[in-house]
């Protein structure tokens, strides 16, 4: 048993090719020259033409693309192994005897080859390569049934450095050789095609509803447990309400983002609703998103996909709440507000201080001079965005 299923054996079916081929070619010939497939030092019996297979290249125009012969079927494809021969077709006299015409001979047989590559240098699954019996390429070398394009044998030009070295590996001398490179060499895939999940469709609702209109926002200014009314109209049953975010805002835990404790919220506020005479009436989340002015989105839905928006700008304002403690000149006083962001003032009946934030809903401040009883309007400023006042007892 073995994880891999070997291929058809094609590079050796190539080598068979060109062996019936150069056979083929010599046969008109006055002295007969040897065919051989392999190393340089093989042992030599008279004069001979030798393949050998020196490099294997791969072929870039059909890198990781499939097969035109099947069509594409995935956006990657299932390509096949495609692959460029590179052979060095050497003339081996072999040993020399008195007459000296050793090189004459295996020249000529060279000279053959060479003429009918040059005359017919592609070779189709059905192309004649061998007479006496006539066989094709596809008898020679069934591996090679499944090729993708004819076999193109070319004459691939060879630096004397590189031809040198193929020579020296071997213990014979240096022979008269040539380069020829044999594609398209495919090798078919041999694992199953399996197909991938199924493309997503997109989904387009097509529903005879009206665009969301709203019309008015009161008030313009919101802050948390303040309900907020939206008049608008061309509401549908299926609705939704979204405020926008802003830098600084907490993150939502209602938003199922996956993994909330190692990452951040990033969409818009989804608000509570309910339906009113002539609108809804919405919610803030919470009251530690930092105030600023925001988008208020209404949606209408279909099948959960959007139909139609309106929206309207209104702005979250800070808040004072209440104080630790009545309020008395010089002292500090830890105010419960709400929206607050971490640059502000506190506003006390007019007279500014900064502020330190504390936690996101309580805040420090030093109280300035004031009235010397009853009460004083107290008011945040958080960035640029004012609220309105609260009344909170000074210290008798």
């Amino acid at each position: 048993m073995t994880l891999f299923t070997p291929g058809p054996p094609v590079i050796a079916g190539v080598d068979e090719v060109l062996r019936v081929l150069t056979t083929e070619a010599l046969k008109g010939l006055a002295t007969p020259v040897g065919v051989s497939v392999g190393p340089l030092d093989r042992p030599v019996d008279g004069a001979r033409l030798n393949w050998f297979l020196y490099r294997i290249d791969p072929s870039t125009a059909y890198a990781n693309m499939e097969s035109p012969v099947s069509g594409w079927r995935t956006r990657r494809g299932h390509p096949p192994l495609a692959l460029t021969l590179r052979y060095l077709l050497s003339a081996d006299p072999g040993e020399l005897t008195a007459q000296g015409t050793e090189d004459d001979v295996v020249h000529a047989g060279l000279s053959a080859v060479m003429s009918a590559l040059h005359d017919n240098g592609i070779f189709g699954i059905n192309t004649p390569v061998a007479t006496g019996p006539d066989r094709s390429v596809g008898d020679v070398a069934n591996a090679l049934a499944r090729m993708i394009e004819p076999l193109r044998i070319t004459p691939d030009s060879l630096a004397i450095e590189t031809m040198t070295a193929l020579w020296n590996t071997g213990s014979h001398a240096l022979r008269l050789s040539v380069g020829y490179a044999v594609s398209l060499v495919t090798v078919p895939p041999q694992t199953a095609f399996v197909a991938g999940p199924p493309v997503q469709v997109r989904r387009v609702p097509v529903a005879p509803s009206l665009v969301p209109v709203v019309t008015a926002v009161a008030p313009s200014v919101m802050f948390f447990d303040a309900p907020i009314a939206i008049r608008v109209r061309g509401l549908t049953d299926a609705r939704r309400v979204t405020l926008g975010r802003l830098a600084g805002d907490p993150d939502d835990p209602t938003d199922g983002r996956p993994d909330p404790a190692h990452t951040h919220s990033t969409g818009s506020w989804t608000l509570p609703a309910a339906p009113t005479d002539d609108g809804l009436l919405v919610h803030l989340p919470n009251d530690t998103i930092v105030a600023g002015q925001r988008p208020l989105i209404v949606t209408n839905m279909a099948d959960s996909l959007s139909t139609g928006s309106g929206h309207a700008m209104v702005t979250v304002v800070p808040v004072v709440v209440s104080a630790s403690a009545a309020l008395q000149a010089g002292a500090d006083v830890t105010l419960t507000v709400r929206h607050a962001t971490p640059n502000g003032e506190v506003f006390f009946g007019g007279t500014s201080v900064p502020y330190a934030v504390l936690t996101p809903t309580t805040v420090k401040a030093t109280v300035p001079t004031l009235p010397a009883s009853g009460t004083v309007p107290v008011s945040l400023r958080a960035g640029t965005i004012s609220g309105p006042t609260t009344e909170l007892a000074v210290a008798p």
